[in-house]
C-alpha cells in the first residue's frame, strides 16, 4: 500500500457547522461523514468508526479530548485554510487522485469510466455522475490555494 493510499484511510466525522468541508474531503478520497445531530451522536460515530472529529464547537472538542478521541477544532470557514491545516496536522493528501475519490453526495467510492471523449466518475450507490466540467476550475483553484498555504506553513520557522 502506498503512503498516499494509506493516508486516505483516515476517516472523519464532521459536525453541522462544517458541512461544506465534507464534499472537499470526499473529492480528495477521504471517508467523511456529516453528522448534523447532537454532540453525543458525533462522539459515538467517532468512537465506533475510529474517525477524526472536525468541529467548530469548543465544548465538543473538549469533550472529545477528555474521552480520548481524535479531534480538530476549526476556527474559520475558509476551505483552503481548513484543508491546509488538515494536511499539516494529519498529513492528508491535497492531490486529487482520479482512481481514489468519493461521491460528494453519499460518500461511496466512485469508479472511473471512459464515456465517449471524457472521463466520468460514477457512484454505484446513488447513481450520480461527475466529470471535469467548468466547475473543475474552481475545485482546482481551491486545492491549489490549500497547497500554497500548506507550503507557506511548512516553510515557517518552528518556534
Amino acid at each position: 500500500m502506498s503512503e498516499t493510499s494509506s493516508r486516505r484511510k483516515l476517516k472523519f466525522v464532521v459536525d453541522a457547522m462544517l458541512k461544506n468541508i465534507v464534499s472537499w474531503l470526499r473529492i480528495l478520497g477521504y471517508d467523511a461523514v456529516y453528522c448534523g445531530g447532537e454532540d453525543e451522536e458525533v462522539l459515538r460515530i467517532a468512537r465506533e468508526d475510529d474517525r477524526i472529529i472536525l468541529t467548530m464547537d469548543r465544548g465538543l472538542a473538549l469533550t472529545s479530548l477528555r474521552r480520548g478521541l481524535k479531534v480538530m477544532l476549526i476556527t474559520e470557514n475558509d476551505v483552503s485554510n481548513i484543508l491546509a491545516k488538515l494536511a499539516m496536522k494529519y498529513g492528508i493528501s491535497l492531490d486529487f487522485d482520479a482512481k481514489n475519490t468519493r461521491c460528494p453526495v453519499c460518500n461511496h467510492e466512485l469508479y472511473l469510466a471512459k464515456t465517449g471523449e471524457r472521463d466520468e466518475w460514477i457512484c454505484p450507490n446513488c447513481g450520480k455522475k461527475y466529470w471535469k466540467g467548468s466547475h473543475w476550475r474552481n475545485i482546482s483553484k481551491t486545492i491549489e490555494a490549500a497547497k500554497r498555504k500548506l507550503m507557506e506553513e511548512a516553510s515557517k520557522p518552528k518556534s
